[in-house]
C-alpha cells in the first residue's frame, strides 16, 4: 500500500520542470495580449515560483511518507 503513495522523483527533480512552466506561462501571457517583455518577465517569475511550490509539496510528501514507513516498521517490531 505504501508503494502506491510514492512519488516517482526526488524534490529537486520536480524543480527541473521550471523551464517548462516558464515557457507555458510565456505562451499563455502572450496569448492574453501581454507585451513580449512583460510576458517573459512574468513567465520567468511565475514559472519558477510554481516550480518552487512543487519542490515544497514533494519535500513534504516525501517527509510524511518516510515518517509513516518508519513508524509502521517500528510498530511491527
Amino acid at each position: 500500500m505504501a508503494s502506491s503513495m510514492s512519488l516517482p522523483r526526488t524534490p529537486i527533480e520536480w524543480f527541473m520542470l521550471g523551464p517548462i512552466l516558464v515557457v507555458l506561462n510565456v505562451v499563455v501571457l502572450l496569448a492574453t495580449n501581454h507585451t513580449l517583455p512583460a510576458a517573459v518577465a512574468m513567465g520567468i517569475f511565475y514559472g519558477f515560483a510554481m516550480a518552487l511550490v512543487l519542490v515544497i509539496v514533494a519535500t513534504v510528501w516525501n517527509t510524511l511518507r518516510e515518517s509513516n514507513e518508519s513508524s509502521s516498521v517500528d510498530s511491527t517490531d
